[in-house]
């Protein structure tokens, strides 16, 4: 037990050096992120600008580093654990995480279809959100699930100033994580906080209508929803996406635990107890899965904890934002 929390604290210290020195979790240095937006001809300056805090684009990168994390715990069973010297650094290097993520091309093509999704449907509703690209910033919402108080207010400072730097007033976000930073940590530390933060989710909730199609459309049924335990408890976010499911035609099933009783995925704690997230992920899996065996979830957390069973379950995994990019690649079709 002395070991594994010695190599548990090896990690997290490293997740937490790499966002202080680089900003970024995974301490990488080529940008990786902007790749979904390249078509999108969104404007690089603007009041208003979509914030993917990264968070969908280094799901393949997360894969990796807690596969490289498991695999060396059987170290810790022997002797000279001296011999483990800078172990994060090592287990996360750059080029090691982005050889590894060679293999998860499938979940890096989901993520930015989620992403085109997500911006294209905010188009549809008129809203024309600017993207920061290459200087989009991470969240810093690690450090704050982890405990990292410590650590936090430097990470959001810095943030807070690239974001009036470019004139931002108003940041629309796609995860539930980056949503609750911004609104609710962010103010916390920065005085007189003058952003208005909204999830994507509201605002195309109250527009559904101009998500509708003037033609018929196919009602899809046999869908469980699964609420994030941010979305849900954290932001109060539940009607507005059942809302926006409907509009599109989705008929929504309800699983046991739902809405403001949901039931947590696993995450954020496989970094350092991966065991225990597969116990809770895969109970959560057998849930939804028992309802019906499209699963649609709202974070991108969820989605890397849920979609790992979707062979084994016999499950598929859908993101808001990929049905919405079905949804509006169908009407464009038709």
């Amino acid at each position: 037990m002395k070991r594994s929390k010695k190599f548990i604290s090896e990690v997290l210290s490293t997740l937490k050096e790499n966002i202080v020195n680089t900003g970024d979790p995974l301490g990488m240095k080529k940008v990786y992120w902007t790749e979904w937006a390249k078509d999108m001809d969104l404007p690089r300056t603007g009041e208003t600008i979509i914030l993917t805090a990264r968070m969908y684009q280094m799901l393949p990168y997360i894969i990796q580093v807690t596969d490289l994390v498991a695999s060396a715990r059987p170290f810790l069973s022997r002797k000279g654990l001296g011999g483990l010297v800078n172990i994060g650094n090592r287990l996360m290097g750059d080029k090691i995480i982005r050889f590894k993520a060679l293999g998860s091309r499938g979940l890096k093509s989901k993520s930015n279809k989620i992403l085109k999704g997500i911006a294209s449907a905010l188009i549809a509703v008129g809203q024309r959100p600017a993207y920061l690209y290459e200087e989009e910033p991470y969240s810093g919402v690690l450090l704050y699930d982890l405990g990292l108080d410590e650590h936090i207010e430097g990470h959001i400072k810095k943030i807070y100033e690239l974001l009036k730097a470019h004139g931002v007033k108003r940041v629309i976000g796609v995860d539930p994580h980056t949503v609750f930073m911004l609104s609710k940590v962010f103010p916390r530390y920065i005085k007189d906080y003058d952003i208005e933060v909204r999830h994507y989710l509201e605002i195309l909730s109250g527009k559904s209508e101009a998500l509708k199609s003037n033609s018929k459309t196919e009602i899809r049924e046999g869908f469980v929803i699964h609420d994030s335990c941010y979305m849900a408890r954290e932001l109060g976010i539940i009607d507005q996406v059942r809302r926006v499911l409907e509009a599109i035609g989705i008929v929504v099933r309800e699983p046991e635990n739902t809405k403001l009783d949901t039931d947590c995925c696993g995450g954020p704690i496989e970094y350092g107890f991966r065991d225990l997230t597969e116990k809770v992920s895969s109970g959560r899996a057998k849930e939804l899965s028992s309802t019906s065996k499209n699963i649609i979830v709202e974070c991108p957390i969820c989605l890397i904890n849920l979609n790992k069973y979707e062979s084994e379950m016999g499950m598929k995994v859908w993101d808001v934002g990929e049905i919405l990019f079905d949804h509006l690649n169908s009407l464009n079709s038709k």
